[in-house]
C-alpha cells in the first residue's frame, strides 16, 4: 500500500508539474486563448499590414481609390473645368485693360515736348546775353549816368559797367559815399578829410573813389573781370593836391589790390606797373592779369589830417 500510495503521489506531482509548465508557456489561460491574439495572424495578417499588400494593396487603403475616386475630385475636371475659371481668359481679356495703350496715348501728354519747347524759355540766353546787355549799355567812351552807373568799353569788345562809390577809414570823413542821388551826367567827385597815417593810429588814414567793372544792373553784387588790354589811362582832377594812387581791386574788402602812384593827368599805366604794397620801398608782386572787381583812386593819409577834393574824370583800357 505504501508503494502504491507513493506511486500515486509521484503520478500526481508529475501531472501538476506538467500543468504548471503548460500555463507558463501560454501565460494565463485567458491570455493564451489569445491564440486568438496570436492568431493575430489576423493582426499579423497585418501581414496584410506588413504584407502591406493589403496596405500596399492598400487597394483597400488605396481603395482610397475611393479617395482617389477623388477622380471624383479629379472630376475636378469639373474643377479643372476651372477652365471655366481659366476662362479667366475673360479676365485676361484685360487686354481690354491693356488697351490702356489708350492711357499710353499719354504720348499726347509726352507731347509735353511742347512744354520742353521751354527751349523758348532757355532762350533766356537772351537773359544770359546780359553780356550783350552790357554791350548795348556801353557807349564809345567812359560815361557816368544817373545813379552813378559807370560804363566804359573794354579791349576785346567787352563792356565794363558798375556803380560808383567813395568812402574812407574810420579816421576819415568822405562824401557822398554813394552816387545814387547823382543826376545825368554824373560827376564822380569825393570831398572831405582824410585822416593821418602815423604810428599813433597804425597808419589807418585812407580815402578812396572808384567803380565796379563787372556789375550789370539790377545786380547788386559785382563779378570779377579779367582785363584783356595792356594798360589803362586815368584822367582826374586833384584840387586839394592830395597824394594819389590808381588801384586795381580784387575784392570789395580792400585786402587784395595792386596800386601805382600817379601825379599828373591824364596818365597811362601799364598793367605790369601795378604792384602789391606799391607804397613800400620794395613793392610786392606785379599785377599779372588776375581777375579784378573794381578800379579806384586812393588818397593815403599823411602826417596830419588833410582836405580831399578829387574827381575821377575817365578811365580807358588800351590795347
Amino acid at each position: 500500500m505504501k508503494l502504491q500510495s507513493a506511486g500515486l503521489a509521484i503520478s500526481f506531482s508529475l501531472s501538476f508539474g506538467l500543468l504548471c509548465f503548460a500555463c507558463a508557456s501560454g501565460d494565463t489561460v485567458d491570455g493564451g486563448t489569445g491564440t486568438g491574439n496570436t492568431n493575430g495572424t489576423g493582426n499579423s495578417t497585418g501581414t496584410g499590414n506588413s504584407t502591406g499588400h493589403a496596405g500596399t494593396t492598400g487597394t483597400g487603403n488605396t481603395t482610397g481609390a475611393g479617395n482617389t475616386t477623388g477622380s471624383g475630385n479629379s472630376t475636378g475636371n469639373a474643377g479643372t473645368t476651372g477652365t471655366g475659371n481659366t476662362t479667366g481668359t475673360g479676365n485676361t481679356t484685360g487686354t481690354g485693360n491693356t488697351t490702356g495703350t489708350g492711357n499710353t496715348t499719354g504720348t499726347g501728354n509726352t507731347t509735353g515736348t511742347g512744354n520742353t519747347t521751354g527751349t523758348a524759355g532757355t532762350s533766356g540766353t537772351g537773359n544770359s546775353t546780359g553780356t550783350g546787355g552790357t554791350t548795348a549799355a556801353c557807349g564809345s567812351s567812359f560815361a557816368v549816368s544817373a545813379g552813378g552807373l559807370v560804363t566804359m568799353p573794354a579791349v576785346g569788345g567787352g563792356c565794363w559797367s558798375g556803380y560808383a562809390y567813395d568812402g574812407g577809414d574810420s579816421t576819415s570823413t568822405i562824401a557822398p559815399g554813394m552816387y545814387s542821388a547823382c543826376g545825368s551826367p554824373c560827376m564822380l567827385t569825393m570831398t572831405g578829410t582824410v585822416g593821418s597815417a602815423t604810428a599813433a593810429n597804425s597808419y589807418v588814414g585812407n580815402a578812396y573813389l572808384g567803380f565796379s567793372i563787372g556789375q550789370v544792373p539790377p545786380a547788386t553784387t559785382p563779378s570779377l573781370v579779367t582785363p584783356k588790354g595792356s594798360s589803362i589811362t586815368v584822367a582826374f582832377t586833384n584840387a586839394g593836391g592830395s597824394t594819389l594812387r590808381a588801384q586795381l581791386n580784387a575784392d570789395s574788402t580792400g585786402t587784395t589790390f595792386w596800386c601805382a602812384s600817379i601825379t599828373t593827368s591824364p596818365v597811362t599805366i601799364p598793367y605790369t606797373a601795378f604792384t602789391q604794397q606799391c607804397y613800400n620801398p620794395t613793392p610786392g608782386p606785379a599785377y599779372a592779369k588776375q581777375p579784378i572787381q573794381s578800379i579806384s583812386l586812393s588818397v593815403p593819409g599823411g602826417a596830419a589830417a588833410a582836405a580831399v577834393n578829387v574827381t575821377l574824370v575817365s578811365v580807358t583800357e588800351n590795347q
